[in-house]
């Protein structure tokens, strides 16, 4: 056999076996490995720029939610919500929502003010200001009280919550309010009661200062 093929020939087959094996192991020891490896990488990296992107997305929604929460304080801010509950400032407030509403006569009395615990206020380091309110109101028309209610709600700092309002008639219509009317005045038909809420935020190191004010 070695005599029909050769030795050379032999040896060239040998060459050829040695270097087919070398070449099988190179692929199954090392470049398989590797390529394992680098699937394995691929993974890892795939999950990890799937994770920036969920991040990403997250931000986005915070920076948005953000945005939304900072135009909500500012309009709270312009509403006064954060001022102090001056009663003189009250006051005078109430006489011009009196002049604007046409009502005939309005008495107010804002109640000392307490302090309200809220959760989402205390994590800023503040406190709600509540105060009662309670009006006695005279008009020629309901229609006049409740625009009383609502430019006191559109003008008072902070927030003016109605708990109650009681409007009855105070008198009859007559031939002498009839004729009362037709001569240009405007007699008192409708009293109201009305009981309201008047809620500003302060922060805590004005609580005792503002307390003691308020009483």
């Amino acid at each position: 056999m070695i005599n029909i093929i050769g030795p050379r020939r032999i040896i060239l087959l040998l060459i050829l076996i040695v270097l087919n094996a070398s070449m099988a192991a190179l692929v199954y020891l090392y470049m398989v490995p590797m390529q394992e490896s680098s699937e394995r990488d691929l993974t890892k990296l795939r999950r990890s720029v799937s994770g920036l992107t969920s991040d990403i997305d997250r931000l986005k929604i915070e920076f948005e939610q953000l945005d939304e929460q900072q135009n909500e304080f500012d309009l709270l801010k312009e509403q006064g919500f954060f001022n102090n509950q001056e009663r003189s400032m009250a006051k005078a407030i109430f006489n011009q929502v009196q002049e604007s509403s046409n009502v005939i006569s309005a008495v107010v009395s804002v109640k000392s003010g307490t302090v309200e615990n809220n959760e989402e206020a205390q994590k800023a380091k503040h406190k709600i200001l509540y105060s009662p309110v309670e009006i006695e109101i005279e008009a020629f028309d309901d229609s006049d009280i409740y625009k009383y209610i609502d430019l006191a709600q559109q003008t008072l700092p902070g927030h003016l919550s109605v708990d109650a309002i009681t409007v009855t008639r105070s008198r009859d219509i007559s031939a002498a309010v009839l004729r009362a009317i037709a001569a240009g005045s405007s007699p008192v038909l409708v009293k109201g009661e009305v009981k309201l809420s008047w809620r500003t935020i302060i922060p805590e190191s004005q609580v005792i200062g503002d307390e003691q004010r308020n009483r």
